[in-house]
């Protein structure tokens, strides 16, 4: 009987010892899977001249996460209200904690502002989601691979 239960004690030693090991690849970070070209398919300010959505508005954003951990790309707000046309580089830096993306640059923009949440697009890959308040407006934007 003592022989049994040590032989069932192995078993389920190295039986758990397995699945703990199969489910932490399904924990690993997301990496460089997450790098490529996005473009918006949600961008709207809020303000106290009421909401605006930037897409309708003309203004574009191509933000490449580069695999080296780099940013490219490029920014343009439309003209709106009392806001000027801006055209800005997106070159900067990402880094990726858990599923939060955050953009580092030398230009003060909202995409610097913003935590970006990671979440899968069941079509294109990930989707980056994210809110911010940047010059008196809160910035509500989803990107999806382009």
């Amino acid at each position: 009987m003592r022989h049994s239960w040590q032989k069932v004690r192995s078993i389920l030693v190295v039986g758990v010892g397995m699945a703990l090991l199969a489910c932490g690849s399904s924990t690993e970070p997301l990496g460089n899977s997450v790098a490529g070209s996005y473009i918006p398919i949600v961008w709207v300010t809020v303000g106290t001249s009421g909401q605006t959505s930037e897409i309708q508005a003309g203004s574009t954003l191509l933000l490449n996460l580069n695999p080296d951990g780099t940013t490219s790309g490029h920014l343009h707000l439309a003209a709106t209200g009392a806001r000027p046309v801006s055209d800005v580089d997106m070159g900067g830096s990402w880094v990726q904690t858990g599923t939060t993306i955050t953009i580092s640059q030398g230009v003060d923009t909202f995409v610097r502002n913003t935590s970006f949440e990671i979440s899968p697009d069941p079509t294109s890959g990930w989707d980056l989601a994210g809110t911010t308040t940047f010059g008196g407006n809160q910035v509500q934007i989803i990107l999806t691979p382009a």
